[in-house]
């Protein structure tokens, strides 16, 4: 890496200064704080939509419905013709997955077991705070305009995930509405995931 000089520096650092200052100032505004405080009243949700996986040896174009809770979580695939391509359900005992000849598959991990049957990498135990917009455990994030999310980066299992929010749409919750993500898409490497979400259900 290029070495540069002490000056350059000095110049560069209080612009530096001045961007983290911004930064902290950004992820402590009271819009996005109280945003993030409605957010944790979400106790379950169902949401549908599109999910487009992109990888270098598979790409898949696949329907999704996903309920889910606390306790219980029940994520759907299904392809074009209607048929289901992946069944799995997610309690506190583990993962299980109901496959097309109606053999029950179950493992601790849920993103293992995805992998294991289908070869797609998705980051399932990461994905409910994700779709919401919530950055719970982030390495690093920044906010748009409105005060939700724009991007997330966090690396897991030594694997970095980037995550890029590029639409929300306002979604009836309570007596209120409050803007959820409508299209984002997270990469690892040479993977892509593209989602858009047709429809969302909130339960406080």
């Amino acid at each position: 890496m290029m070495r540069y000089r002490t000056y350059f520096w000095l110049i560069l650092l209080p612009f530096l200064l001045t961007g983290c200052i911004t930064l902290s100032e950004q992820h402590t505004s009271v819009e996005w704080q109280s945003h993030q405080a409605k957010l944790a009243q979400i106790r379950a949700f169902q949401v549908t939509g599109k999910l487009g996986y992109i990888a270098p040896d598979q790409r898949q174009n696949l329907s999704f419905l996903w309920k889910h809770s606390d306790t219980h979580s029940n994520l759907r695939f299904t392809t074009f013709l209607g048929q289901t391509a992946l069944n799995l359900t997610i309690t506190p005992d583990g993962a299980r997955v109901e496959t097309y000849d109606d053999q029950i598959l179950s493992a601790e991990n849920a993103t293992a077991l995805v992998y294991q049957l289908t070869g797609l990498v998705l980051p399932i135990e990461q994905l409910p705070d994700w779709m919401l917009g919530m950055p719970d455990g982030a390495d690093a994030y920044t906010l748009t305009e409105q005060n939700t999310l724009q991007t997330i980066d966090k690396t897991i299992a030594s694997q970095p995930w980037h995550i890029a929010y590029s639409q929300y749409r306002d979604t009836p919750f309570g007596a209120n509405v409050i803007p959820l993500p409508a299209k984002l898409s997270l990469t690892q490497n040479k993977i892509k995931l593209n989602i858009v979400v047709t429809k969302w259900t909130l339960q406080p």
